[in-house]
């Protein structure tokens, strides 16, 4: 491992989440964008023009080889995140893999297996986990500022109109609202309250055989959390924690929240900071925003760029001190939230 204070990182894949790490890598401290590879040659020297890097590749192997980098970034399809991601710990460079980390669980277990052995470091791209606001808000969960939780709400569903050929319905690269939305609020579920003891689901089909809605209910002792996911509505997008002493709400869209908000009630977090995105959810969120209000408390955490910044310091500083792991998102976390989905997509869908 380099014994440099910055961590040069290689980009796999030029892709719209690619853009966003190499946009946001500037506001991480420690950090520092390198080389990008690509299948295709020209689109890694466009891509290495277009963010003034030193190098583009043609292949990881030539990536990795080239001396330039000290980490991978995978952000490819999530059917090749496990050959990708294998041919990494072989070469003994640390990785940071874009969610989902695999397309099943049966390769995010060969993943574990291979990094166990090797000692290398491997991370899932769990962004909203490593946010300032979530990590305030599970700060102040187990301080008690809500007193005992008693429920979680979560819903993250974007309308996306059917095509048989696009990635989100196609079973063979991994399409499916679980796979693509539904990580995000079963992962930060465990990630707030820890280990379910119970789970529950059920899923509808698009007709290409995925699934394009999903509910999970999944009880931590007598907490219960109520997930919903989907590309058939444009949904809540919002995640509300409540207690017996109060409730805290994650905003719109909590995977990208900027801060969190304690009410006195649940009544009054559903009229002042709605889900949705219809046109009254957006001016009362807005009117409210700024508003001194009795019984609430609005926490603030903004930040430049899409948020992405958070995990690579998180695993940038994970890399320099010789981690197998960061704390806060473990092999095993990831690998939990991929078995939760396989349960649920076990069962017949809905309607059948």
């Amino acid at each position: 491992m380099t014994n440099s204070k910055t961590i040069r990182w290689g980009i796999a894949g030029t892709g719209v989440i690619a853009g966003q790490f190499a946009h946001d890598i500037r506001h991480a401290a420690g950090a520092t964008l390198s080389a990008v590879t690509a299948r295709d040659p020209a689109k890694a020297a466009a891509f290495a023009r277009q963010h003034s890097l030193a190098a583009g590749f043609s292949s990881l192997s030539a990536m990795i080889g080239s001396g330039r980098i000290d980490a991978v970034y995978i952000a490819t399809p999530n059917t090749v995140h496990c050959a990708q991601t294998l041919e990494c710990i072989a070469a003994r460079i640390p990785v940071l893999v874009e969610k989902p980390l695999t397309a099943s669980l049966t390769q995010a277990r060969e993943i574990e297996t291979a990094a166990r052995a090797a000692g290398s470091f491997v991370m899932e791209a769990m962004w909203s986990r490593y946010l300032p606001a979530v990590q305030a808000a599970r700060t102040a969960i187990r301080d008690g500022v809500i007193g005992t939780v008693t429920r979680l709400e979560a819903e993250l569903a974007w309308k996306i109109d059917y095509d048989p050929q696009s990635r989100f319905f196609d079973k063979a690269n991994g399409g499916g609202a679980l796979h693509d939305l539904g990580v995000y609020p079963i992962s930060l579920a465990r990630f707030l309250l820890g280990e379910p003891t119970q789970i529950t689901g059920s899923w509808r089909p698009a007709p290409s055989g995925v699934d394009i809605a999903a509910e999970i209910s999944m009880h931590f002792g007598q907490t219960e959390a109520l997930i919903r996911c989907g590309f058939d509505r444009t949904g809540a997008n919002r995640m509300i924690i409540e207690g017996d002493r109060g409730v805290i709400s994650l905003g719109v869209p909590f995977i990208k929240a900027g801060a969190y908000t304690v009410f006195a009630s649940r009544r009054r977090a559903d009229f002042t900071e709605p889900g949705g995105d219809t046109r009254m959810a957006r001016i009362r969120r807005k009117l409210f925003r700024h508003m001194p209000l009795p019984g609430v408390s609005r926490h603030d955490y903004p930040f430049p760029g899409s948020g992405l910044q958070f995990e690579i310091e998180a695993a940038s500083d994970a890399i320099r001190q010789n981690w197998n792991e960061h704390p806060d998102n473990r092999l095993g976390d990831s690998l939990a939230t991929l078995r939760i989905i396989d349960d649920v997509l076990a069962a017949p869908p809905s309607g059948t």
